[in-house]
């Protein structure tokens, strides 16, 4: 039997070259539910989407698939029906390709050509199957983790699939399967599929079941010649908003869905091009289910309506919902979107304290016209009440938006970070400022004008751009009140100095600044889905290049400086158990540094009690990073804009992430979502003369929520100290986003 596994992993190039040209009928059924949903968000999802703690949701989709190769396909819906859900969607046919060397990009497929490197092959009996002779095997991993394969194995004599029944951890999710062909026209073709997937996500828990059954025996089928690249596409441009939607956990049980495709259904080896085409036979292509089916069975609600899925259900106004931030929506419903929508900003939520204005409340009204979900022209009305200051200060702005299209303008007296770009969450700078007497958020009044624009051209190619007007005026503590006098320390300045800015503070005066970013992706691959173009968004570096000036002179202005910077982005997977990311920027100010702090090159940001932010994004601990649960008082009350400059910079940040390295087998978790993480970090500043560097070693995903982190720093190739984080588990990719 030795022989037959050899002649398979041989073969397997060949039988996934045939498996395709052939068309059938498909009944695919699926369905997700969550097991577990924490605390107050269990009502919220009931009352907002529509969703129930152990009720399933899913749908059943009859179509007829024509089948060039396991990635590109045409999909004739013939009907839809929804369990639960008011507006399903179809389930498009697709089926894994473990004739490749790896499924998608992550996990290792039995028939690797390197197969017994990573698998044992115990020869278990032989089976009859379609009046042909099966061989059985029982597949093991050579070693204990992730992305490798648990199951039964049954091959013909040449060494086809007729059978796979396994199962496979990966990133955080336990798949199950079990995979059925038929003797069809000299190959074994699918029959049927079942697939569970398991999961969690912050503490919420939930599980997915796809099932697909061929409905005939398979036709002979060549594909048409029209059957290509589509000439006019579409691109998904808004993709981190898309990613990002308030619809939350509708979202998360459609993840499950798109984790199977991305993974199971790419066949990078095979060099086709991704693509799905999909065609309607009957224009009434949504059906609800009104008959009972097994498949769907389990946790009926009494209530079938109260439990249908809908992201924009509406209530009766009362009072209470002027509590919490809330949308309502106006005109007659279209499919995914109302006409006109109000949304309240509630103080409840936004709302803050800090040592210039004390406590602080932000409440606003944001009016939108909506001609589709992401195609809105919107006016906000944002109001901020600061209590100490016994002051209203507050914006208007009017925005225009569509999937690759966003302009907006500004006017209004409000506060502004010193470092814009990486700001520190108002709100977790309270809880620190109260709690440990570390007012880290340094801030600044800005009475402006500002004109922003963001077009997306292509996946590829974007640019970002603003325009402002202001007049920035200093701010200055106002208030010593705490929670918790924490090793009675006193509060920081609110205006930074550093080796290049050694004044306090900064007189009244007015700016014009412009900046320009423009992005480019210069190898991105791309997937057809009915006439969308999707990215894969790794298989590129993302550079950047950044212009930043003050025009002197300008509308009174006596901002005066040019700054240019060069960013290269890149995350990739080094195998399926390694992925890395890094990136490198490097810039400088051309002729005069500028007469403004404000106007510095600034690092990090967002810094919190509990980190939440992405894993590759800064340096742990320099500056408004700095490590805070050691109890060294020198430490927390460090100059959070120490290493700001008005000259050349090169920084480079790097992280990576393995399944297994050294303490997870030690400590017996390979079993475990904890992810191992190595972390390099290095800035140079020129002008303070200044190499520091980090390196650290943490663990992503303790109790599937936490990610712990020890790093050691240095300042000229001499120790520091080493300091821990605690930071929330990040499972967003690293490196390269889409913006």
């Amino acid at each position: 039997m030795d022989t037959l596994i050899t002649r398979a992993l041989e073969l397997a190039p060949q039988h996934s070259a045939l498996m395709g040209h052939f068309s059938a009928e498909v009944i695919t059924k699926e369905k997700g539910r969550f097991n577990q949903v924490i605390g107050l968000a269990k009502n919220r999802l009931k009352k907002n989407e529509g969703i129930q703690e152990g009720q399933w949701y899913g749908n059943q989709t009859h179509v007829k698939v024509y089948v060039k190769s396991l990635n590109q396909m045409i999909h004739e819906i013939i009907d839809v029906k929804g369990f639960q859900k008011k507006y399903p969607r179809p389930t498009l046919f697709f089926w894994p390709d473990f004739y490749q060397d790896f499924i998608g990009t992550n996990c290792v497929s039995p028939l690797n050509y390197q197969g017994r490197e990573y698998y044992s092959y115990v020869y278990k009996g032989d089976t009859l199957v379609s009046g042909q002779k099966g061989f059985q095997f029982e597949v093991r991993p050579s070693s204990t983790g992730d992305r490798l394969f648990t199951g039964k194995l049954t091959l013909s004599n040449t060494g086809w699939i007729i059978r796979w029944e396994a199962q496979v951890e990966s990133d955080a999710l336990l798949y199950h399967m079990d995979l059925q062909h038929q003797w069809v026209n000299q190959a074994w073709l699918p029959k049927s599929a079942y697939f569970t997937l398991a999961g969690g996500l912050m503490g919420n828990y939930g599980e997915f079941i796809l099932q697909e059954e061929v409905q005939q025996t398979p036709q002979s089928w060549k594909a048409e010649p029209g059957f290509h690249i589509p000439n006019q596409s579409q691109e998904r441009l808004n993709i981190a908003e898309i990613g990002f939607d308030e619809v939350f956990a509708t979202q998360l049980l459609g993840n499950f869905h798109q984790s199977l495709l991305r993974k199971w259904k790419s066949r990078p080896q095979s060099g086709l091009i991704t693509m799905d085409s999909v065609r309607y036979v009957q224009r009434e292509e949504i059906k609800h289910n009104t008959q009972e089916d097994h498949f769907f069975q389990g946790s009926m609600t009494s209530n079938l309506l109260e439990a249908s899925i809908d992201t924009l259900r509406k209530s009766p106004f009362s009072l209470n919902q002027l509590l919490f931030s809330k949308s309502f929506y106006y005109g007659p419903r279209q499919k995914d979107f109302y006409p006109f929508e109000i949304y309240y900003k509630s103080p409840v939520f936004d709302s803050n304290f800090n040592t210039v204005e004390g406590f602080v409340a932000n409440a606003g009204l944001v009016f939108r016209k909506r001609w589709a979900r992401y195609r809105f022209l919107e006016a906000e009305f944002l109001g901020r009440r600061s209590f100490g200051l016994n002051r209203n200060t507050g914006y208007v702005k009017l925005r225009y938006k569509t999937d690759s299209f966003d302009i907006s303008l500004a006017q209004g007296d409000f506060v502004q970070q010193l470092n814009p770009d990486n700001s520190i969450s108002p709100e977790m700078n309270s809880l620190s400022t109260l709690l440990l007497k570390n007012n880290q958020m340094k801030i600044y009044r800005k009475e402006f004008w500002n004109l922003a624009l963001i077009k997306r051209f292509s996946s590829k190619f974007f640019l970002k751009s603003s325009l402002e007007w202001s007049r920035r005026s200093q701010m200055d503590n106002t208030t010593d009140y705490y929670w918790f006098n924490y090793l009675n320390r006193k509060f920081t300045s609110n205006n930074p100095q550093n080796e290049e800015y050694t004044q306090d503070g900064f007189q009244t005066h007015q700016a014009f600044i412009s900046q320009l970013t423009v992005g480019f992706r210069p190898f991105l691959t791309q997937y057809y889905r009915n006439h969308i173009r999707e990215s894969e968004w790794g298989s590129s570096p993302l550079i950047l290049f950044k212009y930043r000036a003050g025009w002197k002179g300008v509308a009174e202005s006596s901002a005066q400086f040019n700054m240019i910077e060069l960013s290269y982005l890149q995350n990739m997977a080094l195998s399926p158990w390694i992925k890395t990311g890094f990136i490198i920027n490097a810039g400088t100010f051309i002729g005069d540094a500028p007469s403004y702090f404000i106007d510095f090159k600034h690092y990090n940001g967002t810094m919190n009690l509990v980190q939440a932010g992405e894993m590759l994004a800064s340096h742990r601990l320099v500056g408004y990073y700095q490590n805070f649960t050691s109890g060294a008082n020198q430490r927390l009350n460090v100059n959070h804009y120490a290493y700001s400059t008005a000259g050349t910079y090169i920084e480079g940040l790097s992280l990576f992430q393995f399944s297994n390295l050294w303490l997870k087998p030690i400590l017996g978790m390979k079993k475990s979502y904890v992810k191992e993480l190595l972390i390099a970090n290095t800035v140079y500043i020129k002008n303070q003369k200044l190499l520091y560097s980090e390196v650290g070693y943490g663990l992503d995903g303790l109790l599937k929520i936490f990610r712990l982190e020890a790093i050691a720093s240095f300042i000229n190739g001499q120790f520091n100290y080493v300091g821990l984080r605690l930071n929330l588990n990040s499972r967003i990719r690293i490196g390269n986003l889409p913006d």
